[in-house]
């Protein structure tokens, strides 16, 4: 067999070869058909060599998710619980919020809302018990601003008021009204604290303050107080903007007269300032002349006012910042009762067709 083989040409083997293949293909050719046939199964036309068949759509039924009236019952019922109670939760807030008016409330009522820092920190100032209530604190505020002999023909101390005026005027306020409230002088007290510290200000360091002003200031208040020239600052100040320019007045102030508070107090402006002798020691030189010649009771009554003022400030703040936001949800809230009335009126159509059918789920106005 081996000598035969070897007896033949190149020519002869290739011939055999060809034969073999046209013999084999065949049956090779209708092996894979079947394979392709198990496979797809019988969607093949003719020999199956050329197209599929087209598969017929499947015209059957499919089935619609329904919604019971129990089930459409339930979703309402709960829905309309918790809209009840957050209704309910927002206009009780609100209604408590309105009732609050910081700007006609006395001192001591202001420091009754105060926080337990601010209180210990006016303490500090006056220089009394670190716990004391604030009748107490209000007290020794008036009694540092009241001269000892006249208060003795009084028989008391002067009124607080009086004490915000005189802290005002000596922080350089003019053409204020005297008999204005509580609020509006501590304001003016602010405003002039505030002129003090930029008159001091290099044009770039005031440009800072004012920028930094006016990220907490609605828009047409931000414009006006950008381009705001001497005391009219302070007409453009309101909310967070006047309370960080209260607590800013605080921080410079109690540098200027070389007062550490125990507690830190929100200085917003100070992080805006590069200057050599710190954050609020420009602003400090600039207050240490009215303690230098105006007594060692200033050294009381004029960081202790603006301690106050800046309280006042931060509470109205608060207040307006919660109140936007209720106003805003109660809005939401409002929407979500017209949806429920739909919804309300879709379940009596159910009940009036019958307690036992069901609606598609789509038809439901969830």
């Amino acid at each position: 067999m081996v000598a035969w083989f070897q007896n033949l040409t190149w020519m002869e083997i290739g011939l055999g070869v060809v034969l073999l293949a046209i013999a084999v293909a065949p049956r090779v050719w209708a092996f894979l058909v079947k394979r392709r046939r198990r496979k797809l199964g019988n969607h093949f036309v003719g020999d199956g060599r050329h197209q599929l068949r087209e598969v017929p759509p499947d015209n059957t039924p499919q089935a619609v998710p329904m919604a019971t009236y129990a089930e459409v019952k339930r979703e309402y019922e709960r829905r309309h619980q918790y809209w009840e109670k957050s209704t309910h939760q927002v206009g009780t807030r609100l209604h408590e919020l309105d009732r609050l008016d910081y700007r006609q409330m006395d001192a001591v009522k202001v420091l009754a809302h105060a926080t337990q820092e601010e209180r210990g920190n006016l303490a500090a100032i006056l220089g009394i018990g670190a716990g004391a209530a604030p009748t107490a604190i209000v007290e020794a505020l008036r009694k540092a601003g009241s001269h000892g002999l006249m208060s003795a023909m009084r028989g008391g101390h002067v009124p607080y008021e009086e004490v915000v005026k005189d802290v005002a005027e000596e922080l350089g306020a003019k053409g204020f009204d005297k008999t204005a409230s509580a609020a509006e002088l501590e304001k003016q007290a602010v405003g002039a604290a505030i002129d003090q510290m930029l008159a001091k200000a290099s044009p770039e360091e005031r440009k800072a303050m004012l920028e930094e002003l006016a990220k907490n200031q609605p828009t047409t208040s931000a414009t006006g107080l950008m381009t705001a020239t001497g005391g009219l600052v302070l007409a453009n100040l309101s909310g967070f903007g006047l309370y960080m320019a209260a607590s800013s007045s605080l921080a410079a102030i109690t540098s200027a007269v070389g007062l550490t508070l125990p507690f830190a107090v929100y200085t917003g402006l100070s992080s805006v300032l590069s200057v050599v002798t710190g954050p609020v020691g420009w602003a400090a030189l600039a207050l240490a002349a009215i303690f230098k010649f105006g007594g060692a009771e200033y050294k009381k009554t004029v960081p202790g006012v603006i301690a106050i003022a800046s309280c006042r400030a931060r509470l109205i703040a608060s207040q307006e910042e919660e109140m936007d936001k209720l106003r805003k949800q109660q809005a939401v809230l409002e929407g979500d009762g017209h949806r429920l009335s739909v919804l309300a009126s879709f379940l009596a159509g159910m009940e009036r067709a019958g307690t036992e059918h069901s609606v598609p789920r789509s038809s439901v106005p969830w």
